[in-house]
């Protein structure tokens, strides 16, 4: 399914050779669209008294970062506070890094910068975080903070403590940062278990088989799930998920309710900010009781 090659993972669930540079630049160039409603419908919401709660919790902050809270341990995902390099926000981070209390365990998904933002990992740091990461991402994440302790898992490979087990599980995707460090680190989503609760964050990821064999190996109770970053599709389909997809992949995987995610905040790719919340505020109505759909900054109880 994966494997470390010639200093860099490769292999079934590895998409950067698809889209590559001259589809890229074909997009750049000839199909990029310039005039298009750019605005994001998202507005987020200050619930920052119901952070201070004891009870299991999930907050979606706004793009892929989510706080989570099981058994009193508060669980960070890929923490996106500002601006990232190349792009600025739509809209502001619903809650500020001090905002959050203590955070027990950090997790993040890979390496591109919208997931993987240094300036927020610094701050997230100063409250000594347990950081939970893919393979051989200890080294990016101790040149930010030298002191930050590492656990690092492979697909299915799994960290248990306070109660709380944090399995990283496959992704269909790929990660870089600069121009000669493509696929050093390894990517993944993640599944977070307490005794009542396993809630699933896929990070970033293209259709394929990894959804069922996951919904196979767990039973979902949330999936959080990313409908944004499509369009054009001949470079994102392998790369990312359209709403459409995303709720095929909540359906393969099982799971009770879906969660999505990372839409509305970065402008990285063509499709109008607003419209996929528009695409899967149809699927939910459509759809009954099978989506919650939650505002940037929205607390909600587990």
């Amino acid at each position: 399914m994966i494997r470390f090659q010639n200093g860099r993972f490769v292999g079934k669930y590895d998409t950067s050779d698809y889209g590559g540079v001259f589809q890229i630049l074909k997009w750049k160039l000839f199909y990029r669209r310039k005039n298009v409603e750019d605005g994001s419908t998202l507005k987020p919401v200050d619930m920052s008294e119901k952070l201070a709660s004891k009870e299991d919790f999930l907050c979606w902050i706004s793009h892929a970062s989510f706080l989570v809270q099981l058994n009193h341990k508060r669980i960070l995902i890929d923490p996106v506070f500002g601006n990232i390099p190349f792009y600025r926000r739509a809209i502001p981070a619903a809650y500020a890094p001090h905002m959050l209390g203590k955070i027990d365990y950090l997790l993040i998904s890979h390496t591109h910068y919208d997931h993987f933002d240094a300036p927020s990992i610094a701050e997230i740091s100063k409250t000594s975080p347990v950081a939970i990461v893919p393979l051989r991402m200890d080294k990016p994440l101790k040149r930010i903070v030298p002191k930050l302790e590492c656990i690092r898992l492979g697909w299915y490979e799994c960290h248990e403590q306070d109660g709380i087990k944090i399995t990283l599980v496959p992704a269909r995707h790929w990660g870089r940062r600069g121009l000669f460090d493509k696929n050093r680190v390894l990517w993944g989503g993640y599944i977070i278990q307490s005794a009542d609760i396993t809630i699933y964050f896929a990070g970033d990821t293209a259709v394929g088989e990894h959804f069922q064999e996951i919904g196979k190996r767990f039973s979902i109770d949330w999936a959080l799930l990313p409908i944004g970053a499509y369009e054009p599709e001949f470079v994102m389909k392998h790369h990312h998920l359209n709403p459409e997809e995303a709720f095929g992949a909540y359906r393969q995987l099982g799971a009770k309710k879906m969660i999505p995610m990372h839409y509305g905040t970065f402008r990285l790719s063509d499709e109008p900010l607003g419209e996929p919340l528009k695409r899967i505020e149809k699927i939910a109505a459509t759809h009954p009781g099978m989506l919650e759909i939650l505002k940037p900054g929205e607390v909600m109880r587990l």
